[in-house]
């Protein structure tokens, strides 16, 4: 009898406790989870050739823009020449936006890819624009991975 006794009671005990350990860890400790960090590319409407142009980037957190970002950095590559990607340290503007300048030498179809941090947490959007006159066999491409995107319901957004 008294092993029954004894059993039943480390059963409730055990279960106590479990019930315990779950519950703080679904609360994070009582910290609440960050909201994600967004980084929004924008960029001219068109980008001429051999003439400044202002890039930008967004970056907010739940409904408010972030001030000070710990870093902002715009890559930049021409389609298929990733290995000779550009990268520049942005400038903030304050507002939660950060942009650079930038000529670009070559006609083409080009890749921009913001890297945050900002929060402790690390996002990497990308966007394909093109830059002066492109053939038409370019301008399909672009068209068609901007139609995939787009049912994909992806912003090449990459959360770390």
């Amino acid at each position: 009898m008294n092993n029954l006794f004894l059993s039943i009671a480390m059963a409730i005990i055990l279960l106590l406790l479990s019930a315990c350990t779950a519950n703080s860890n679904s609360s994070n400790n009582g910290n609440p989870i960050p909201e994600v960090v967004e980084a929004e590319i924008q960029l001219p409407e068109e980008i001429y050739l051999n003439t400044e142009s202002i890039l930008k980037v967004i970056v907010t957190q739940g409904q408010g823009n972030i001030e000070e970002a710990d870093d902002v950095q715009f890559e930049i590559w021409s389609e298929n020449n990733k290995e000779a990607s550009e990268m520049i340290k942005a400038n903030n503007e304050k507002n939660g936006i950060y942009s650079i300048k930038k000529t670009f030498q070559q006609d083409g179809i080009y890749y921009i890819q913001t890297h945050v941090t900002a929060k402790g947490l690390h996002v990497m959007p990308k966007k394909r624009f093109i830059v002066g006159t492109v053939s038409k066999e370019e301008l399909n491409s672009l068209n068609e991975e901007t139609k995939n995107q787009e049912d994909s319901n992806g912003n090449n957004s990459h959360h770390h």
